[in-house]
């Protein structure tokens, strides 16, 4: 381990330290910090900064005092060369995994971020220590701020873990996303009925019950999904991040989103004033609905109105016989 001061680089004695003086520390021959050494390691720089008088700059007994801007300046020329020191007698592979584990996104682009994040990933891997693919996306999830808190959570939540590449275009495509405004709820599956002057009842196995008796079936918006835009689910939830399982036994929820699709002639006789069905044959004089109303069912699930009508009664009675 060799020292000097920038006034005299080539005195051999131990510099004293002063206000006006600002020693440099050459690390080339000391022994690195890696995972295994950190008691021998502290007992050496320590020791060195002892030594130089320079050990009150690292435990905080020797704050900055300046009262001139050249005392300043000395002092904080001295401060970041001791910092620079302490950074050269740690391994680098341990300095580049510290600092991807404790880098963030913050204010910068998304593209920017992932940049980065892969630019210090590849350093390790020129240092022979390469990081595997799911503990980068780790490190990409763990960066992120929590706008992106529902997508995060749906990759980790998948069955099988995505690669570097696919979770890049995915952020990639949710960042241009929360770019925009997030666009209204989008109609979907379910048709309300309003009765003509004679009041019936439409035949039919299942019953729900109104939230109202003026048409309202719940007020509460829908959430919108900030992958695919669609309502009725998170981002965690999403079909597009977490496609179904293919063989053996679904999930439950992907249980129920199968039995929604088979068709199905049945329409929904509640006692009241409004009725629901899922069949738009079943109505005349039908209107597009563009309103964030729903309709809840007894499992506490929500489904979305896509049109209002009168009630077709050639359909109702065809189902009555």
């Amino acid at each position: 381990m060799s020292t000097g001061s920038t006034t005299n680089p080539h005195h051999n004695a131990v510099p004293s330290h002063d206000a006006s003086t600002v020693i440099a520390l050459h690390t080339h021959n000391c022994v690195k910090l890696t995972n295994i050494n950190y008691p021998a390691w502290r007992v050496q720089i320590n020791a060195l900064l002892v030594g130089y008088d320079l050990i009150g700059f690292v435990n905080g007994t020797k704050p900055c005092l300046a009262t001139t801007a050249d005392t300043y300046t000395t002092w904080c020329r001295q401060d970041q060369l001791i910092l620079h020191a302490i950074i050269s007698f740690v391994d680098p592979i341990m300095h580049l995994k510290e600092r991807l584990s404790r880098f963030s996104k913050g204010s910068k682009t998304m593209m920017q971020y992932l940049h980065d994040i892969k630019s210090m990933a590849d350093e390790l891997a020129l240092i022979n220590a390469p990081l595997d693919d799911v503990d980068l996306v780790i490190h990409v999830l763990n960066g992120l701020g929590s706008d992106y808190r529902e997508i995060a959570a749906a990759v980790r939540a998948r069955e099988h873990p995505l690669g570097f590449e696919e979770l890049h275009d995915l952020l990639n495509d949710f960042d241009s996303y929360l770019q925009r405004d997030v666009p209204s709820s989008e109609p979907s599956s379910v048709i309300t009925a309003h009765p003509t002057q004679k009041q019936r009842s439409f035949p039919g196995k299942q019953r729900g019950h109104p939230t109202s008796n003026d048409g309202n079936y719940g007020n509460s918006k829908r959430p919108v999904c900030q992958y695919c835009e669609k309502p009725g689910h998170t981002a965690k939830n999403c079909f597009k991040i977490n496609p179904p399982r293919r063989g053996g036994q679904g999930s439950a929820r992907q249980a129920h989103m199968a039995s929604r699709s088979v068709p199905s002639d049945w329409i929904v006789d509640s006692g009241a004033t409004h009725h629901i069905t899922n069949d738009l044959g079943s109505l005349q004089l039908t209107t597009p609905y563009y309103g964030d109303e729903h309709v809840v069912v007894g499992d506490g699930s929500s489904l979305p109105i896509t049109h209002t009508g009168l009630e077709d009664k050639g359909a109702s009675a065809q189902r009555s016989s």
